[in-house]
């Protein structure tokens, strides 16, 4: 992960909190797309995380995207900073990682995108790391070049007679506008009706939590923005993550309101439903949720949304 393609590939991700480890940081980027190698380095004496990871994609655009939509999104309760990565100053063809010396982590750790260096610093540099950091500034673009975040809304759930908490999703509008804008407006009720007040009325362990029937909560109803049914906007993105936000239909472009999350990758979905999000927060409250279910998706207890809307 130290050659200069690669890091303009490789994203730094800080913030982490305890409970995350590799499948988590994996699970929340790879819908960018495909990761080569995902690294939280240890601290030796505790050999715990040390709160970041570097994310290595397969393209520089996916990196890009990572960071538009990632960088001060929540995740485990925690909001976490991304950004490209950054190398120390090494010899070509060293294998050092870029961690390696905490100097590098002063220095670039929380930096953000878009700032420039001095001129003074920049003298010291070579030719041929200006021209790396001009490339990966075209990549990865600063705040005053970068497009809209992607929205986050929330699910506040209830299970039974308990309130077990809120799970939170970033909406993949940069990839399907359509299908995220209507997820989003049934979250805030900005047109007259929406989640709040709906159950998950199927959970299959190992499988999926299904929810979004506002009308009849059995399966049977729901509706869109758009009407009662709506075409499916395309399959770019994949179900390769436990948390997955997907529509679910009754075939080839009937999309309405409801949906599902993934408990697990499903990837013989790809392709006949429309992937739309994913969880960044309460991944906990999912595996609640899943406990509750049956095989038959038949739930044990009422899963019902009490609030629901827009993070801003």
């Amino acid at each position: 992960m130290t050659t200069p393609q690669a890091l303009k590939r490789t994203v730094y991700v800080g913030g982490l909190a305890d409970e995350v480890d590799v499948d988590v940081v994996k699970a929340a980027f790879i819908p960018f797309g495909d990761i080569n190698d995902v690294q939280m380095p240890l601290d030796y004496e505790s050999q715990k995380h040390r709160g970041f990871a570097f994310v290595e994609y397969e393209l520089a655009e996916d990196a890009s995207a990572a960071i538009d939509n990632m960088n001060d999104s929540e995740l485990f309760g925690r909001t976490v900073r991304v950004n490209l990565a950054k190398p120390i100053k090494i010899r070509d063809f060293s294998t050092r990682p870029v961690w390696s010396e905490d100097a590098w982590l002063t220095k670039h750790a929380g930096e953000t995108l878009g700032v420039k260096k001095d001129d003074t610093e920049e003298g010291e540099e070579s030719k041929d790391e200006g021209k790396d950091a001009e490339a990966a500034e075209q990549t990865a673009p600063g705040p005053n070049a970068r497009a809209p975040k992607n929205p986050q809304v929330y699910l506040d759930i209830q299970i039974g007679k308990s309130v077990v908490g809120r799970m939170t999703f970033v909406l993949r509008t940069d990839v399907v506008p359509i299908t995220g804008e209507n997820f989003r407006c049934l979250c805030t009720h900005e047109k007259g009706f929406g989640y709040q007040g709906s159950l998950f009325h199927r959970v299959i362990p190992g499988f999926m939590a299904q929810g979004g029937d506002f009308t009849n909560n059995d399966g049977t109803g729901g509706k869109s923005i758009f009407g009662v049914k709506f075409p499916d906007e395309n399959f770019t993105l994949r179900h390769s993550a436990p948390g997955t936000l997907s529509m679910a239909n009754s075939g080839v472009n009937t999309n309405g309101s409801q949906f599902f999350i993934t408990f697990q990758p499903t990837n013989w979905l790809d392709g006949k439903h429309v992937v739309f999000g994913l969880i960044v927060s309460g991944l906990d409250i999912l595996k609640k949720i899943e406990k509750f279910g049956s095989k038959t998706g038949k739930t044990s207890e009422k899963i019902s949304i009490t609030a629901c809307g827009e993070l801003v």
